[in-house]
């Protein structure tokens, strides 16, 4: 049975939803109403465990099945081995919790006692008292899980309603974060909140939606379970943070349809099945339809599956089924349509408010086929729709229109989407009254398949004119609203991912470390190893670049990894080194300030080192450089790193070779003085969308024989923005902003084309500072 958003499955990092959780407690009118079965929890048992504040499952990050791996909250997805645990008998009163997925045993990293200690899983044995859990029950059927090692419970980190937040010891107290639901997946009577058998709250699911108070300010989830709901239901502008979820195991399990039409409702308003107006609705896992035979009347045939007019609305795995009119996107509307099926007949998903279809499948179902958009975009508004890496298909070819202007300001965008040969090829854009194609704002970009020809009926976007119809562009508004979330990759990109990529300490052993002695340990130790910085660690002597040897993995958990009063040294023949999500920080010196010419305390210093990827991490009042790539070290990539606070932020060279290979992007360089980076020698330099804030000397400086390609940057209040010291160096430049510079910004000579090297995906200059400002840095959901 599925219950939320089925992130994990897709790899869509949590959706967040104007900062407020997707899936939080419901309101005392609806009730506490979960979809899961809470069960009496019995030895033998297999349970998926969902927290009581969030409604997340305990999981495993991405299936792994290495020991010292810590466990999170993620969406419940049924059937999911890596949320699934077997409660074992190792004692009286006395259990293990066996992932199903690969035999490992909910344990606390190093023993701990301390509260906020990480949960984590490690290979089984039956005398560790830190594998060991007590069960207390507490109230709605939950129960709070007690390490018999500390006596502390089984909890959320900060009681977070996040995807991906850490799971950690803390006391054990009667608040929701500490109790957990034991699920077995069977259907219980008052399981859901509607169910149209009687077993739930409500018959009807507007009956629950009218129970919600108005005005409230926290999400209310109504769970429905599956069947056949002939209603119409409508969520007022005044009950925001409304969720429809659907319990079945597809979106066909949950139908909700009626068969009203325009003419006979009066008002397409009044024709449609779902009608949204409430801000930050959410559905899932529905099908919505309005059944209504156009044939049965002369006019008012529109007949609407859902009229949207709720800004930030989030609509996931639904079937949208209708005639003509099926999905009235209203101008109020900012909406995210994600894996939905929308079918109809004539201007089937039109209006006049923001939309962002991704991977979603639009049927054209009428054999004479017809205009699948009428876009009444504002003329003042810059964004309409977008189809994103969707798929249209219909029942005849060489039929079905991609849109028609219902006003003359129509904004329309398909982008990276597969057309089938429905389309008219030939003359995908039509008429509508006065209102002409040509003057509509309708273009295509790299669309693929038969229906994606290209010729002067075919507006096409330029490689520079797409940085802007993106969905995030698209949903974006005035208050930065981003329910695209940012699914940080855990393999590196850039020139770290070519020649034979960067693997770190993958295939090696897990170890969580929270002393310097630990860390020195696996380090220096030779054989790969993934190191995980669970805690503050003071380096000594002072200053010290702790060595690192060949394939490791050194990344910290969540915000909680710091190295104090020293660094790393990555040195000669060293390779395949992950530095990540760190706080590297405060070796500075007084006596050597401002040069720091005499005490070399770097924050990651690397001599012909190869294949480096330096990421999340921030780094900060360290004495000399922040980060010094020196000599001939090569396929390296820092990525999505503040740096901050010191004399020298990165410099690169050292070397008269030029081989050298490296990418720098989503970097936050601010209140430094010069290297930020200086390039020398360097054969192949890419920066892209870095973010260059308060540089007092100088930015980016190309120097020697280097080749810098510098694209999409944003630099404010900075000295020198980018040049190169002699015509010796090339350095050019597309699509940055500089802002309140002064200096020099100058480019010269030939570089090169990183695409030629490796796929990337520029952000529009104008976004940088946000995009950066959110996610460079260590992020709670990695580690």
């Amino acid at each position: 049975m599925k219950r939320v958003l089925r992130d994990a499955r897709r790899g869509i990092a949590a959706l967040a939803i104007a900062a407020t959780a997707l899936l939080t407690s419901t309101a005392a009118a609806v009730g506490t109403a979960s979809v899961a079965a809470a069960g009496v929890p019995t030895a033998g048992g297999t349970y998926q465990l969902i927290a009581g504040h969030s409604g997340m499952c305990l999981d495993v990050p991405g299936a792994s099945s290495d020991n010292g791996v810590g466990l999170q909250q993620w969406g419940c997805t049924d059937g999911a081995a890596w949320q699934q645990f077997r409660l074992t008998a190792v004692g009286q009163d006395r259990y293990q919790l066996v992932s199903t997925g690969n035999g490992k045993c909910l344990d606390l990293a190093a023993g701990s006692t301390a509260v906020g200690a990480r949960v984590l899983q490690w290979d089984c044995a039956a005398d560790k008292a830190w594998q060991q859990w007590t069960l207390t029950a507490g109230t709605d059927g939950a129960y709070r899980v007690a390490s018999v090692q500390s006596g502390l419970c089984l909890t959320v980190q900060n009681a977070s309603t996040t995807s991906g937040a850490a799971i950690v010891q803390g006391a054990c107290t009667t608040a929701t974060d500490k109790q957990w639901t034991f699920d077995d997946g069977a259907a219980a009577p008052g399981s859901y909140t509607v169910a149209a058998d009687g077993t739930g709250q409500y018959r009807t699911v507007q009956a629950a939606v009218d129970a919600v108070g108005t005005g409230n300010a926290s999400r209310v989830t109504i769970t429905i379970k599956p069947g056949t709901y002939r209603e119409r239901v409508v969520v007022p502008g005044d009950k925001p943070y409304v969720s429809l979820v659907g319990g079945g195991d597809s979106p066909d399990d949950v139908v909700i349809v009626n068969n009203i039409s325009a003419g006979m409702a009066g008002s397409h308003r009044g024709s449609a099945t779902l009608v949204a107006e409430g801000h930050d609705f959410f559905a899932d896992n529905l099908t919505v339809s309005n059944d209504f035979d156009e044939t049965s009347q002369t006019s008012g045939h529109q007949a609407l599956a859902v009229y949207l007019n709720a800004d930030r609305a989030v609509l996931d795995d639904l079937r949208l089924l209708g005639d003509q009119d099926t999905f009235l996107v209203n101008n109020n509307a900012r909406a995210y349509v994600t894996d939905s099926y929308i079918e109809g007949t004539v201007d089937f998903i039109y209006g006049g408010g923001i939309a962002v279809f991704e991977r979603c499948k639009i049927y054209e179902k009428r054999s004479t086929g017809g205009p699948i958009t009428a876009a009444s975009t504002p003329a003042e508004r810059a964004y309409g729709f977008l189809f994103y890496r969707s798929t249209v298909t219909g029942a005849t070819n060489g039929t079905t229109q991609l849109g028609r202007p219902w006003r003359q300001g129509a904004q329309v965008v398909y982008r990276e989407s597969s057309l089938s040969a429905t389309i008219a090829t030939s003359q995908p854009w039509t008429d509508m009254s006065d209102a002409q194609w040509e003057s509509a704002r309708y273009f295509e970009y790299r669309n693929t398949g038969a229906g994606a020809t290209v010729n002067a009926n075919r507006p096409q976007l330029t490689d520079a004119q797409a940085l802007d119809y993106t969905p995030r562009r698209y949903l974006a508004g005035s208050d930065g609203w981003n329910p695209v979330g940012s699914p940080w990759s855990a393999t590196p990109d850039g020139f770290a991912a070519t020649g034979g990529g960067t693997n770190g300490g993958s295939g090696g052993q897990t170890v969580t470390v929270t002393t310097y002695a630990d860390l020195e340990r696996y380090a220096t130790a030779s054989g790969p190893y993934v190191i995980r910085v669970a805690a503050p660690i003071t380096v000594t002597p002072y200053g010290r670049e702790l060595p690192v040897t060949s394939d490791k993995t050194i990344i910290g958990v969540g915000t909680q990894g710091h190295i104090v009063n020293g660094g790393f040294f990555l040195g000669e023949g060293v390779h395949d080194v992950i530095i990540r999500n760190l706080t590297i920080r405060d070796t500075r010196m007084a006596d050597d300030d401002p040069d720091d010419k005499v005490y070399d305390y770097d924050g990651i210093q690397m001599d012909t080192a190869d294949h480096i990827w330096i990421d999340h991490n921030r780094i900060s009042r360290m004495n000399d450089g922040l980060i010094d790539s020196r000599k001939d070290t090569s396929y390296l990539t820092v990525s999505w790193n503040v740096l901050e606070e010191g004399n020298k932020s990165f410099g690169i060279g050292w070397t008269t070779n030029v081989t050298s290979r490296m990418t720098i992007h989503h970097n936050w360089i601010r209140a430094t003085a010069q290297r930020n980076p200086s390039i020398d020698n360097v054969a192949l330099a890419h920066l892209y969308n870095n973010y260059l804030q308060d540089i007092t000397s100088y930015g980016n400086l190309s120097r020697g024989a280097a080749r810098t390609v510098i694209e999409n940057g944003y630099f404010e209040r900075v000295n020198n923005p980018f040049y190169r010291d002699t015509t010796a160096a090339s350095l050019t430049q597309t699509g940055s902003i500089l802002v309140d510079t002064t200096g020099r910004a100058e480019t010269g000579g030939t570089t090169f084309r990183p695409a030629d090297h490796y796929s990337y995906q520029l952000d529009p200059a104008a976004d940088v500072p946000a995009i950066v400002r959110a996610g460079a840095g260590p992020q709670p959901t990695i580690g």
